[in-house]
């Protein structure tokens, strides 16, 4: 989710915090644009989010940041590499302002290597219609460079063709066994926790519930401690 620290939120990480208890949930990830991005915060945001308590009234808070895509070759935003000690979970996705679209095959290219990029946890809405890309070559190979997906709610609706990119890459997801993230994107504390197109859509395709590493605090809590982070202790 994004706090009002990227201008086209409206809650602050308080709020969302409240949003997360309203709807039950144990944890929430604030992931912020990225520096460069025109909407991201400055990079100290980034720097400062060790400040933040692992628990806020109950709800667990993961400290971590929305990279951008850059062009053409598949970079992210320019960030100081102390500036990205405290992040503990990183997605990378396509933005217009900072990759305009161009072919299928760059946009392959470009998503290939993110797979290599050891700051990079998780591709972000990969459903986007204006970057088509080779699903299936990408997903294949998402496990070997332990790289997980993200289904984002709201792309379902904001995003043009984003349903059917979705269902395709979650198939693919389901064949590789690659694990996926389900999210709200919230921008505003009133959708936190909202993820009812997503898991309807992942219900039509009968997708593994294992595979979703936030369908439950112990699933969550094994991929962060497979990562060398402790979230719930």
């Amino acid at each position: 989710m994004h706090t009002s620290v990227t201008h086209h939120a409206f809650s602050s990480l308080t709020e969302m915090v409240r949003g997360a208890q309203d709807a039950g949930l144990a944890a929430i990830a604030i992931t912020n644009h990225g520096p460069t991005n025109p909407d991201g915060p400055h990079e100290w945001h980034f720097a400062n989010m060790d400040l933040i308590p692992r628990q806020i009234d109950g709800v667990t808070v993961i400290r971590g940041i929305e990279f951008d895509i850059t062009a053409p070759a598949g970079g992210i935003n320019v960030i100081a590499n102390k500036c990205l000690r405290p992040i503990e979970f990183a997605l990378a996705s396509f933005h217009e302002c900072l990759f305009p679209p161009a072919t299928k095959e760059i946009h392959t290219a470009a998503l290939e290597a993110i797979l290599h990029n050891p700051y990079v946890n998780a591709f972000g809405h990969l459903g986007n219609a204006n970057f088509d890309f080779d699903h299936e070559y990408i997903i294949s190979k998402c496990n070997d460079c332990g790289k997980i997906v993200e289904i984002n709610n709201a792309s379902l609706n904001i995003r043009a063709g984003s349903r059917q990119n979705c269902a395709d890459i979650a198939r693919l997801c389901k064949k590789y066994e690659v694990p996926i993230s389900v999210d709200s994107d919230s921008h505003i504390e009133y959708r936190v926790g909202h993820v009812e197109g997503a898991l309807a859509m992942l219900e039509e395709i009968d997708f593994p519930e294992e595979l979703v590493i936030n369908s439950s605090i112990d699933r969550l809590n094994a991929y962060f401690t497979g990562r060398g982070i402790n979230l719930f202790d």
